[in-house]
C-alpha cells in the first residue's frame, strides 16, 4: 500500500513541475518555445536533404525514386517549419 501512495505522490509531483515549467505538449508552451522549437526542426531537415543530395552527388548511393522521394520530403518539411517559425514570430 506504501509503495501505491509514493508512485501517486511522484507522479503528482512530476505533473507538477510540467505545469510551472509551461509544457508545449499540451499548448501552454509559450510562442518564442515553439518558434525555437520549429526553426531548429526546419534547420535539421534542411541538413538531412543537404546529406541526402550529397550522397547522390559523391556517388555512394543511386538516385533512387525512395532517395529522391525522402530529399524531396525533407525539404519540403524543412520549408513547412519555417514558414510556421516565421508564422509565430507575427503572432
Amino acid at each position: 500500500m506504501n509503495g501505491i501512495a509514493n508512485k501517486k505522490g511522484a507522479s503528482q509531483r512530476r505533473r507538477s513541475v510540467v505545469d510551472e515549467r509551461g509544457s508545449s505538449a499540451d499548448g501552454q508552451g509559450s510562442a518564442s518555445e515553439k518558434r525555437l522549437y520549429e526553426k531548429w526542426l526546419s534547420v535539421l531537415c534542411a541538413g538531412m536533404a543537404i546529406f541526402g543530395v550529397g550522397v547522390m552527388l559523391v556517388g555512394y548511393k543511386a538516385p533512387t525514386v525512395g532517395l529522391v522521394a525522402t530529399v524531396a520530403m525533407l525539404v519540403g518539411a524543412s520549408a513547412l517549419f519555417a514558414m510556421k517559425a516565421k508564422q509565430n514570430m507575427r503572432e
